[in-house]
């Protein structure tokens, strides 16, 4: 093996091994930030954008020693190989094992004692990637989480958001609301989620879904659960 092969391998290999240790570092078993879960969808959806350059960049024009039915070809080619690595990128990165959670802070706002009912929501909503031609970031929908995109200052934003519109509510007796609400600022929704990807062919484009698995409501400090629901 020569130098050159060398040095190609080596790097391929720190490419490869740089990549796994920025998605490695969200841990599973460790809640996230909102501002760690954007980082990490940022992080999946720039190794997915990378991809999706490579294909480009490849299809992109017919080389003028190119027949028309050899620049099909090539291009049919392309994009099976385009498929193959966006299903190896989330195959290496397990995230068919991985499930993730970010902490989302819950505001008690108002107990109602004849029907022991709390309504709670939550200020809290964390960045995901606005829609682009080749990646779509999407929330499957369901009545507690959703996602948003809209206008500010000119940019496209989007967000992950629980929805507490109107207020979610919460059956729980007197004495527990009340200890609840003297220790406020411990009390936490914690979203939990699994990345999956895929492509739509028809549209060339690749679907990032952060599809929602379980809300929990609890105290962050003394990790005491006081409700929870999974999503199937």
């Amino acid at each position: 093996m020569n130098y050159k092969t060398r040095l190609f391998c080596f790097l391929l290999l720190f490419s490869s091994l740089n990549a796994q240790t920025i998605l490695d570092k969200y841990n599973p078993n460790q809640p996230l930030t909102p501002e760690q879960g954007y980082d990490l969808i940022k992080n999946v959806w720039d190794g997915l954008k990378k991809l999706s350059e490579e294909y480009e960049s490849h299809v992109a024009v017919k080389s003028e020693f190119e027949s028309t039915a050899e620049f099909n070809d090539r291009v049919r080619k392309s994009k099976d190989q385009y498929i193959n690595k966006i299903r190896k990128f989330s195959t290496d990165n397990k995230f068919d094992e991985k499930i993730y959670a970010v902490w989302m802070k819950a505001d008690l706002v108002k107990y109602d004692a004849d029907n022991q009912i709390y309504s709670v929501k939550s200020p809290t909503q964390f960045l995901i990637q606005p829609k682009k031609k080749d990646i779509v970031v999407t929330c499957p929908g369901n009545k507690y989480v959703v996602a948003t995109e809209k206008n500010e200052g000119g940019y496209r934003r989007a967000y992950i958001h629980l929805n507490t519109n109107p207020d979610f509510s919460w059956f729980v007796n007197k004495v527990t609301a009340q200890a609840a609400k003297n220790k406020e600022h411990q009390i936490f929704f914690k979203f939990s989620f699994s990345i999956e990807i895929s492509m739509n062919e028809m549209e060339d484009q690749i679907v990032l879904q952060i599809v929602p698995r379980k809300l929990a409501l609890l105290d962050q400090i003394e990790n005491f659960t006081y409700w929870s629901e999974e999503f199937r």
